[in-house]
């Protein structure tokens, strides 16, 4: 994440009386803080050891940021701040927990991990101040994930809590359902959304399929054409599939399978993506797409919905394997369901959206659900990691939303995270000079060009801030502060990019 400042000093009437503008490093600390979300296995124990009962958790959603203190040869230590977690269910008793801790992570031979917690946890009748340590020290996730429980040191006999603490360094999660849905959020005809609408887990919809269409040349009005996976290139153009095949005026034929943008071209043809696996007999229609990854280097991950044999792989190439543009298998299916061991292993689930961390994690999504070990069984939607857990089941992922149905299916996917990419990074931002503008009244225009995927503006009264957000994270490099001089001379504005 890197940020940029620029400001605007106005005069009484709005003009360009007195104009000042700077440009520096990001205004925060060598090691800015990550933000994480709580995800699936997140909860919340309030217990009493003394009561002939049985205690039963309840899930607890919320976020909380990481902020490195310290690292040394060995460990590492963090801070949480700003712990803001909600839990329980509807009908019955709902916590707030607020607070803060430490954390520390590393080790010579094997990592461990440890964590102290200083909590508010709030049930609205009896307010409790605790301190919570860690109840083991073996590590169970992938750095940057979290997985850790913490149990109440100062507890009664007749009340102590215990938490379960799983997070991922994210902001948001955008994605697509496959199935439209009504959003119980708002009224007609903005409630209503499509399978080819890009949302975010906020509750958000980040763009209307016509938003992401409406540059392909196709007349007359843009139909929803559907949305399959994403890749966000950086400057923030969306590479994505469409769902059926139509003709656009500037562009000729386009098909299901062909890798678009929404700045107006044809990125890969399905034959540029499937052609060096050297596929007998060629799919007449194309072998489609399912999961689609750009990285900065133009390397495109992809899956396919059709299987076809490959010359080159000596073998059949399946909808559920990850596939790279250069003709080789990333992972197979069965080596990213190899930790859920499936019951029938081997089936085909196919791949219906993809996100590959730097780690080397792989979060997706299968587009059939499946049987595990047991009574375990993931649906088509849910979003899983390679690494054997379940991130969020499709009905929390969409839960912002409040829809009347849970689950939707998944198709798109692109995590915003803190976590930094391999490579050099993204690189400076230039932020231009805000410029006032009357349209409308009172407000001040934005741009800026950079390498960033996508883009959130804060603003602030003063360079040394606080700043605040003003735009939401997104993918346009412009942005109009709407009547933001109605009540102030001056704003000065930070420039983040992910």
């Amino acid at each position: 994440m890197k940020t940029i400042t620029s400001g605007f000093k106005a005069g009484a009437l709005l003009i360009l009386a007195n104009l000042a503008f700077s440009s520096a490093a990001d205004g925060q600390s060598a090691s800015p803080p990550w933000s994480y979300t709580l995800v699936d296995g997140s909860q919340l124990l309030d217990d009493c050891p003394i009561c002939d009962r049985l205690s039963i958790p309840v899930p607890m959603r919320g976020t909380f940021q990481l902020r490195l203190l310290a690292q040394g040869p060995l460990f590492s230590s963090y801070a949480l701040d700003n712990i803001s977690f909600h839990a329980g269910n509807p009908g019955g008793t709902n916590y707030q927990v607020t607070g803060q801790g430490i954390y520390e992570f590393g080790g010579e031979v094997a990592n461990q991990q440890s964590l102290s917690l200083s909590l508010l946890i709030d049930d609205g009748v009896n307010p409790v101040l605790g301190y919570f340590t860690n109840d083991s020290t073996l590590v169970t996730r992938w750095w940057p994930m979290m997985q850790i429980s913490v149990t109440e040191t100062n507890g009664t006999p007749a009340r102590v809590f215990h938490l379960a603490i799983n997070a991922a360094p994210f902001r948001e999660i955008w994605f697509s359902t496959v199935q439209p849905f009504t959003a119980g959020l708002w009224n007609p005809p903005t409630n209503a959304i499509s399978g080819g609408d890009l949302l975010s887990s906020i509750g958000q919809v980040v763009k209307r399929n016509e938003q992401l269409c409406g540059g392909l040349g196709i007349q007359p009005v843009v139909p929803d054409l559907g949305l399959k996976d994403i890749g966000i290139l950086p400057g923030g153009e969306i590479a994505f599939s469409i769902e059926q095949d139509i003709f656009s005026q500037s562009l000729g034929e386009l098909h299901p399978g062909d890798l678009l943008t929404d700045w107006s071209r044809i990125l890969r043809t399905n034959s540029d993506l499937i052609s060096p696996f050297v596929p007998s007999p060629v799919p007449p229609a194309g072998a489609g797409l399912g999961a689609v990854k750009v990285t900065d280097n133009g390397t495109v991950y992809f899956s396919v919905q059709t299987n076809f044999y490959s010359v080159k792989l000596g073998r059949t190439v399946q909808t559920g394997d990850l596939l790279s543009d250069t003709g080789n298998v990333v992972r197979s299916e069965s080596q990213l369901l190899a930790n859920f061991n499936p019951a029938k292993p081997a089936a085909d689930y196919g791949l219906g959206a993809v996100f590959l961390w730097p780690s080397g994690e792989i979060w997706f999504s299968t587009t059939q659900g499946f049987a595990g070990p047991g009574t375990n069984s993931y649906a088509a939607g849910d979003l899983l990691s390679d690494q054997g857990y379940v991130v969020y089941r499709n009905a929390d992922l969409v839960a912002a939303f409040q829809p009347a149905v849970g689950d939707l299916g998944l198709d798109a996917l692109y995590v915003i995270t803190d976590v930094p990419p391999l490579g050099p990074g993204l690189g400076p931002a230039a932020l231009s000079l805000p410029q006032p503008t009357n349209e409308p009244p009172a407000s001040l225009a934005l741009q800026w060009s950079a390498k960033g995927h996508v883009f959130q503006l804060e603003r602030a009264a003063n360079p040394a801030g606080p700043y605040l957000p003003a735009s939401r994270i997104a993918t346009a490099v412009s942005f109009i502060d709407q009547g933001v001089l109605s009540n102030q001379s001056q704003a000065f504005y930070r420039l983040h990019q992910w």
